[in-house]
């Protein structure tokens, strides 16, 4: 018998269950040596309890006040128990009765009249017999009993019996799956029941929360109230207003701001949503809102369990942790969960689980489907020091690991993570994240044992001008025998210059390419003591040129004697990549031509494919933008690694 995945035992204030196992074993002697101790101090000189027999993921053990990571072996009076997400532990006790604890359980040993007590914090619970004897002594055969807040469960000493207890917040549900049982609820009712069959202990009617009133906060956008008792609608005033049971209120623009007093989580309503209040519960670790929720979209954000009771009778239960969005939806809603696990709920219908890092459609009627969203197409690998220009917009922060793995994500402003923008657990290998369009993100992801498996950062920024090498006016005096003119991008526009001469009304520039003095490449008269040839009008190369007088006829009344040399050359001392095109917003198609000059040495991906550098490390090639005219420039120069994000409009 497993556990029956990770849903089990999510909302821990209803999730309290309590063992009472009668007749103390004698036992052998305990094992003060054994494995166990392990978990952070010595194992007391005294008599086992029971035997960890068997562990999976991340199972933890408190002994002495000190808490580690839990070895097989003997159990003591006193130890605490705790599985992870995912987890599970297999604990024996004398007699053969087996009980496994599921993910996210807790137990301790305590002693008991007459016996041991085994109180567990939270988990789903499986309980069996086994007639194989343990592999180190225990002692005399125990009787057990599962004590809930609804009632008990007795269980026989020695008798073949297996069942399943599972604890929710309206009460214990016991499934019988071999032998028989007797369940006394809190009013002391007595029931006998036996395989096949299923009962309830009790029902909870209230959580442990106290009535509040919660609080919005127009902020920066704009909305209007209606009291429970008012038949028009008045604009929200710029403050904090507390929202009673039966108060309503629709937001007109921008978002709206609705928390406890004094609480965690948030919820914010985007422009055209429209709610009216019912009751609001919170206490320290958990807080309850409930609303018709009409119309609209809301963020949600809660580092403690939240519990949202929405109209159509659903209900969603998110982890701490969990940041989330939900949309009205004629049919019902659509969920997307960032971080953290949702639970659903709705009337008459049996409850469902989101795991954090998925979408979901929950219908009034019908099944709830859920499925992994789509990764974003701009990647960010989780290495430090990445530089993110251009209009990121959406991108996907990913890492190596196994998948539909659990991983547990914390994404901050800041180094410190003081200022985090999510916090809690996805099931793949990557979280969809909004680029900012200037500062910094930093993570780091943790498997199921809390172990760090990968960390990043990156720093967003508007991509720097590039006139200083697009739009050089690079000078080539007449008193000068020869000029030197070095480019990195493409070669610039060059302004020759002179002495102005009294008896000139004109001047005359030719230049020829060295090798080639009968066709000039540019012949050009001007009035003025320079002559500016635009960008790209000399590309690469050496060239000869002369400066002519003219008088007001054209005729030529002098010179400035033997021709200048002129050299162009290229020189690659850029920083930085340098894209020529495209630009933002030019021209899409099936492909795109994509010119540039990196740094030497620098490697150059356009949309995740090597790109092909000349000699000068230059390139010019046709590339497939991504879907929305994408295209995602990574430079790799030693320890740099820097993407470019340019969009062109779809071709037709």
């Amino acid at each position: 018998m497993r556990v029956a995945g990770a849903q089990a035992g999510r909302w821990a204030l209803a999730a309290l269950l309590a063992v009472t196992l009668v007749g103390c074993p004698d036992g052998t002697g305990g094992d003060p040596g054994d494995p166990g101790r392990d978990a952070g101090t010595a194992a007391p000189s005294k008599t086992a309890s029971a035997l960890l027999e068997n562990a999976r993921g991340k199972v933890t053990i408190e002994r002495g006040g000190k808490k580690g990571p839990a070895q097989l072996g003997y159990l003591y009076v006193g130890d605490a128990l705790e599985t992870g997400d995912e987890s599970e532990a297999v604990v024996r006790f004398a007699g053969g009765r087996v009980i496994e604890l599921g993910p996210e359980g807790r137990f301790e040993l305590k002693e008991g009249e007459g016996g041991l007590v085994l109180s567990v914090a939270q988990g789903l619970v499986l309980t069996r017999n086994e007639t194989a004897p343990p592999s180190k002594p225990l002692g005399n055969p125990v009787q057990v009993t599962l004590l809930t807040l609804f009632g008990f469960t007795r269980l026989g000493t020695t008798d073949e019996s297996e069942l399943t207890l599972t604890v929710d917040a309206k009460g214990a549900k016991v499934d019988v799956k071999l032998g028989g049982v007797e369940l006394v609820s809190s009013d002391g009712k007595v029931t006998q029941i036996g395989a096949g069959k299923t009962a309830r202990l009790g029902e909870l009617k209230e959580l442990n929360l106290d009535p509040i009133d919660v609080i919005i906060n127009a902020g920066a956008g704009r909305a209007e109230l209606k009291r429970k008792d008012d038949k028009a609608w008045a604009p929200l005033a710029k403050k904090t207003i507390a929202l009673s049971e039966g108060d309503s209120f629709r937001v007109k623009d921008g978002r709206i701001v609705m928390q406890a007093p004094d609480g965690q989580g948030q919820l914010t309503f985007a422009r055209g949503s429209e709610v009216t209040m019912e009751k609001a519960r919170k206490s320290a670790t958990a807080e309850e809102t409930g609303f018709d929720f009409k119309k609209g979209e809301l963020s949600a954000v809660s580092p403690v369990k939240q519990k949202l009771n929405l109209s159509g009778g659903v209900s969603l239960t998110s982890d701490k942790g969990s940041q989330f969005t939900l949309r009205r939806t004629k049919e019902g809603y659509e969920l997307v969960s960032s971080a953290g696990d949702v639970k659903i709920e709705r009337d008459g219908q049996e409850p469902s689980t989101v795991f954090g890092g998925r979408t979901a459609t929950i219908p009034l009627k019908g099944a709830v489907k859920s499925e992994e969203p789509s990764r974003e197409q701009v990647l960010l690998p989780s290495r430090s020091a990445l530089k993110v220009l251009g209009q990121a917009g959406r991108l996907a922060i990913t890492w190596e690991g196994e998948p539909e793995k659990p991983y547990r994500v914390e994404l901050a402003t800041d180094p410190a993570y003081k200022q985090k923008l999510v916090s809690g657990v996805v099931h793949q290998r990557f979280l969809n994240v909004q680029a900012p369009p200037r500062g910094s993100l930093y993570w780091h992801v943790f498997d199921e044992g809390d172990k760090e498996v990968a960390k990043g950062s990156a720093s967003f920024a508007p991509e720097a001008g590039q006139t200083d090498l697009a739009r050089v006016r690079n000078e080539v005096p007449e008193a000068n025998p020869q000029t030197v003119i070095f480019f990195q991008d493409k070669p610039p526009a060059v302004t020759f210059t002179w002495a102005a001469n009294a008896e000139a009304a004109k001047y005359k520039v030719q230049v020829f390419r060295k090798g080639d003095l009968k066709t000039p490449v540019a012949d050009k008269s001007v009035s003025e003591d320079r002559l500016l040839l635009p960008e790209g009008a000399l590309g690469e190369g050496e060239y000869l040129w002369s400066l002519s007088y003219l008088d007001a006829k054209g005729t030529e009344v002098g010179s400035a004697g033997a021709m200048k040399r002129l050299l162009i050359t290229y020189d690659n001392a850029v920083q930085g990549l340098t894209i020529r095109s495209p630009k933002n917003g030019d021209p899409g198609g099936p492909k795109v031509r994509c010119q540039g000059v990196a740094p030497i040495g620098a490697k150059v991906q356009i949309n995740g494919k090597p790109v092909q550098l000349d000699e000068k490390s230059r390139f010019d090639t046709e590339v497939a933008p991504m879907g929305a005219g994408l295209l995602v420039f990574r430079m790799v120069n030693g320890a740099s690694e820097v993407y470019t994000v340019r969009k062109v409009r779809r071709g037709k």
